[in-house]
């Protein structure tokens, strides 16, 4: 992995962290964002407290079809949502307390508005 996505990658983790501890002050605690490399994506992980963990999303590495620094939504613990990015890291992602949870998911139908291509 590149210095620099590192760098970026290690300050989304702790923008995780600072969002989480502002809207909970008392559940802060415990609270940690780590992250895994793997061959074409890292994992970002949440840890609430110890044992409890939930995958943040996804920040692609390798994969063909996206730039590096991509953040995408997880599909599931062991791998992201290929149909789009929800921006990119080196684009200046910014933290909001909607996205401590996860990335934004795209709009459409379950979301009551016409699917533009915008994120919720």
């Amino acid at each position: 992995m590149r210095t620099e996505l590192k760098e970026v990658v290690e300050k989304l983790c702790q923008d995780i962290v600072e969002q989480h501890c502002k809207d909970y002050p008392t559940l802060a605690d415990g609270f940690n964002c780590t992250y895994k490399a793997g061959r074409k994506f890292i994992k970002i992980i949440r840890e609430d407290q110890p044992g409890s963990r939930s995958v943040w999303g996804f920040i692609n590495l390798a994969h063909e079809k996206f730039k590096e620094g991509d953040v995408l939504l997880a599909q599931g613990w062991a791998g992201p949502a290929l149909n789009k990015a929800r921006g990119n890291l080196f684009d200046g992602f910014e933290m909001n307390r909607r996205l401590q949870y996860g990335p934004g998911y795209c709009s459409g139908v379950m979301a009551g508005t016409p699917r533009d291509g915008t994120f919720i």
